[in-house]
């Protein structure tokens, strides 16, 4: 194998390496805007969740007042 033989395989094999790493950065990209997207709804879940435990926490305690006034049957 010549020198220049030499020279193409190992041009060759940077600029696939160069592709592989290209690759994988555009899948880290859209994995972290995935992840993002996950953390968001998240937090929307967490809100929507806590709104309905105070919606039914309130209720309970308004039941429980209401049983405890004078005149109720």
């Amino acid at each position: 194998m010549s020198a220049s033989e030499k020279a193409f395989g190992l041009i060759k094999t940077v600029f696939t390496m160069q592709e592989r790493f290209d690759s994988l950065q555009e899948g880290l990209s859209e994995l972290t805007e995935r992840l993002a997207k996950l953390a968001d709804s998240h937090a929307a879940l967490r809100d929507r969740v806590s709104t309905i435990e105070g919606y039914i926490r309130g209720r309970s305690d308004q039941a429980a007042v209401q049983a405890k006034l004078p005149g109720r049957d």
